[in-house]
């Protein structure tokens, strides 16, 4: 800067003109700070886009500071208490700051401070800028973009720096959210969790937007333990519905940790292990986190293998798929009510493979569309043989999200009833606890087109997920199947709790008119106590396993 410039007198600007002149030709963000009187003046986007008092300002560099972000609360500290001290009059700084949104935002500070003759402050100006289009920083969620992560880690190894941890996290169904509403919506979602990330990790730790829903947190010197706990953080607020301008929404998020010095030694490997760790928490349910171990690798490709042979399954008209029931009862006499249909899955080289397993890996290709039809039409037509037997029969049939949404999926439905001319209140369709709360605003209008058709729903896996009490009363389910977690120690005086849930469940859901199943009784003295709990129905190896078509009709039909 050259401090000798010399302005001719004939050279005359109002000083008004001037700062307007500037102020109205950047978007930047201009101060100017009389520091004998420690009185400010911002422009007017400063003013408007912070928690500023005005537009005169006593104390900015206090009331500025405290609303920049913790983790760069020294680095600001320090570069102003060197301006005060006379190490320096330049202040040149990147930080994040808090707007009125509430969100931080990165930006680079920069300003001059001027001196009297006694090396006394005069005057502090300069400007503020968002360095969002810098490719620095995401402008969506206003994280640090990849290629900051890459050499954030790439310096930390530079000055001899080995370990640290890596949790890659991804939303979950974000891909449907966006469809629901719109882009601007699933944005604003995406820029909430971003900004609660931030707010949450350690002051240590740095967090980065990834491509799509992918958000990622290095924390330097971080043990696994460290991970995990900022997961779970995370976890406990997105297992909570939060909502946008009057939108309700719930949006789970899955994780995977990598930990740089002991599963990767640089950042390209790291990234690998962590989207391998990622991915199997994914393909295991989602809204879980899963700790990188070298045996993942030899997992995907075992998992690769499997989803080739269920494609290979599905495109040889469901060969190697079969079908089984599982009766259920009424608890006034134990009367043949109904039976739940299961599917089952024989892997050319593996043998058996349980649903937990293979269905997870149906949906993540969406072959549980042609899947999930076969299952239906073979449930419809074995439901129209056994009514022949057991006139007032129901026939429980697992449905997937996925399914649901299909846009052919209602439409299928009625053709299936028409086509086996079956009265719809011999189907019952079930879905997991957790998909009538965390997809209840996607389903909801397929819940309603089906119900005004006749079939009901039943809500399987009570309890083990993410109802309440509370939301049963605004469940669109017809039928309650509580898990036999809570049946297993029923008599137990030590978990005196599972009997109050359930006695809880049983009374609130029939004041609602919801019927209750209570699955997984194995044990005359469990059946008993739910017999005398005045339940409606109840299923589980005490009553029968699974059982091929050919076994309940030996079973129930001949002596009918």
């Amino acid at each position: 800067m050259n401090k000798n410039l010399h302005i001719p007198e004939s050279f005359q600007v109002d000083i008004n003109d001037f700062y307007n002149a500037v102020v109205k030709s950047t978007e930047n963000y201009i101060y100017i700070v009389d520091m004998k009187q420690n009185i400010s003046l911002i422009s007017d986007n400063m003013y408007e886009d912070f928690d500023l008092p005005g537009r005169i300002v006593e104390d900015l560099i206090s009331v500025w500071g405290k609303l920049v972000h913790e983790k760069d609360q020294k680095r600001y500290q320090d570069s102003i208490s060197d301006m005060l001290s006379c190490r320096t009059n330049e202040h040149n700084l990147e930080y994040q700051v808090l707007n009125r949104k509430k969100e931080y935002i990165w930006v680079v500070c920069r300003g001059l401070l001027t001196r009297d003759e006694d090396q006394n402050p005069i005057m502090f100006a300069g400007v503020v800028t968002p360095i969002g289009g810098r490719g620095k920083v995401d402008r969506t969620t206003g994280l640090l973009t990849q290629e900051e992560c890459k050499n954030t880690i790439d310096l930390f190894q530079n000055q001899g720096y080995e370990k640290g941890g890596f949790l890659l996290l991804g939303l979950d169904n974000f891909s449907r959210l966006n469809n629901l509403k719109n882009h601007i919506f699933g944005d604003t979602v995406l820029r909430n969790i971003a900004q609660m990330i931030v707010s949450t990790v350690p002051h240590e730790s740095s967090v980065y937007r990834f491509d799509g829903d992918e958000i990622a947190i290095f924390y330097p010197q971080a043990t696994i333990s460290d991970m995990k706990n900022i997961y779970q953080k995370i976890q406990f607020y997105t297992n909570h519905e939060h909502e946008i301008d009057g939108s309700s929404y719930f949006c789970t998020v899955s994780g995977g940790i990598a930990m740089l010095g002991e599963d990767a030694y640089d950042y390209l490997e790291l990234i690998k292990c962590a989207m391998s760790a990622l991915d199997a928490s994914k393909k295991g349910g989602k809204n879980r986190c899963t700790v990188y171990s070298p045996e993942l690798l030899k997992s995907n490709l075992y998992t690769m293998e499997i989803i080739n042979q269920l494609q290979r399954s599905v495109l040889a008209g469901m060969k190697d798929f079969s079908l089984v029931y599982q009766p259920f009862v009424s608890s006034n006499g134990l009367e043949l009510k109904g039976v739940e249909v299961l599917l089952r899955w024989t892997s050319e080289t593996h043998g058996k493979i349980g649903p937990a397993e293979f269905i997870p890996l149906l949906e993540s290709d969406n072959s549980i569309i042609p899947v999930g039809k076969w299952i239906m039409e073979q449930a419809f037509i074995t439901c129209k043989e056994w009514l022949n037997f057991y006139p007032e029969f129901v026939m429980n049939i697992n449905v997937s999200y996925l399914q649901i949404i299909d846009k052919d999926f209602i439409m299928f439905v009625k053709h299936l009833l028409s086509k086996y001319n079956l009265s719809p209140r011999h189907i019952v369709l079930e879905l997991t606890e957790s998909y009538f709360v965390t997809e209840m605003l996607i389903l909801k209008d397929a819940f309603k087109s089906l119900r005004d058709i006749g079939i009901r729903f039943a809500m399987d896996d009570f309890g083990t997920g993410y109802s309440s009490l509370g939301l049963l009363s605004q469940s669109p389910a017809d039928i309650i199947k509580i898990d036999r977690l809570f049946i297993s120690f029923i008599n137990d005086k030590d978990h005196s709790f599972n009997r109050s849930f359930i006695e809880a469940v049983i009374k609130l859901c029939h004041s609602v008119g919801i019927s209750v199943c209570v699955e997984g009784v194995e044990y005359i003295d469990e059946l008993n106590t739910v017999c005398d709990m005045n339940v409606d129905s109840i299923q589980g190896y005490y009553i029968s396993k699974p059982m091929t078509k050919e076994e309940f009709e030996k079973k129930y039909c001949q002596k009918n």
